[in-house]
């Protein structure tokens, strides 16, 4: 009988160390590869993300299938396609073909919900004016802009009814076969000047969206508690809302910098100064950055989870002014109010995020004169 006793203590003490020692290998298991009990409403929110990340890959993948067809009939409709879309198309300078049932779809709800994106609402903006939208910062992808205000899985139309918003990209984006088509259904248009001037002429409440940092901005897109924003000698986007007096209204998102991590590459480095010259030549910038894989945490192009809050600020009233009365000094007295109306928006609501000492930095873009 004591025989028993003892066997089953030293049995169940063997037990526990089995546990205890495999439980440190089965946490780190988890930390790095993705769980295989995973809800199916996650793995659909990283679907969605993946998918869209992949889109124009997809896209240009597809071009190549079209052209190179056993079927003569197809790659012929094809390049018909092609000489329209370089030679006669222009609606992604004018306005682009929106289409709500599009923006709504449940897809993009769970794009949202992957990070999750929220969008905050700090003043009314009335329905009788235009806007011209800054939104900040860049990031890697802009994923806080597109949820935000390309799809209506956070709610702009109910937050800010009769705004007829349009998000503002690269043309190149715009040479794509078949993404193009999409992006201009989702409402998605050039951020060429002739655009903007489009949109805004179109009457009340038409307003367009600009990430005004670009791309070099998402050059600084890390985690840190120093906001690098590339709008201190930008001033186009003020010059744009003058000519059509348009209300300025600054836009700023926690998390969107926090996505993905970044090389080392400051200013003066011999890999920043090759970034910019690649950025120059080809119109993009190419960031060394990674997050996540599908299967596993450690690697990858699908984004972190991280919240992103975005918040849309009190607007800065801008008179109509003809070309020619846009002097400097009113350049730079209304350039001036939107730095600190951003300011003033960053500071009052970066507490709340875990940023209270967090800062921004405007620098100047080294391509504007």
């Amino acid at each position: 009988m004591t025989e028993q006793v003892q066997l089953s203590t030293v049995g169940s003490t063997v037990n526990k160390s089995i546990e205890t020692s495999c439980s440190p290998t089965s946490s780190l298991t988890n930390r790095i590869f993705a769980p295989l009990n995973t809800p199916w409403h996650r793995r659909c929110q990283t679907l969605s993300v993946l998918v869209w990340l992949l889109m124009p890959w997809f896209c240009l993948y597809l071009t190549i299938c079209f052209l190179r067809a056993d079927c003569w009939c197809l790659t012929g409709c094809f390049l018909l396609y092609l000489g329209w879309m370089f030679l006669f198309r222009k609606y992604p300078k004018e306005g682009g073909h929106r289409q709500q049932w599009l923006r709504r779809l449940v897809w993009w709800k769970w794009f949202a919900d992957y990070f999750p994106i929220r969008l905050h609402k700090t003043c009314d903006l009335s329905p009788d004016r235009s806007y011209v939208f800054g939104y900040h910062p860049h990031g890697i992808f802009c994923l806080g802009a597109f949820g935000n205000f390309a799809t209506e899985a956070t709610g702009f139309e109910n937050l800010f009814p009769g705004i007829n918003l349009r998000f503002l990209v690269l043309n190149s984006n715009f040479q794509i076969p078949f993404y193009e088509l999409f992006l201009t259904t989702m409402g998605i248009c050039d951020a060429s000047k002739e655009s903007c001037n489009y949109i805004l002429k179109q009457g009340k409440g038409n307003s367009i969206m600009l990430v005004i940092g670009g791309s070099k901005e998402s050059l600084d897109a890390r985690p840190s508690s120093e906001y690098f924003l590339t709008l201190k000698n930008r001033k186009g986007f003020v010059k744009i809302a003058l000519a059509n007096g348009a209300s300025l209204v600054p836009v700023f998102s926690f998390g969107e910098n926090d996505l993905y991590e970044q090389i080392a590459n400051p200013r003066g480095s011999k890999l920043r100064s090759l970034q910019m010259i690649l950025q120059q030549k080809m119109g993009y910038a190419l960031p060394l950055f990674h997050g996540r894989g599908v299967f596993q945490y450690k690697f990858g192009l699908v984004p972190n989870r991280h919240p992103i809050d975005t918040y849309v600020g009190e607007p800065i009233e801008v008179p109509k002014l003809a070309p020619e009365q846009i002097t400097p000094q009113i350049l730079n007295e209304y350039h001036t109010k939107y730095l600190n109306g951003l300011t003033h928006l960053f500071n009052t609501h970066k507490a709340k995020h875990d940023n209270a000492n967090a800062s921004l930095v405007f620098v100047d873009d080294p391509n504007v004169r």
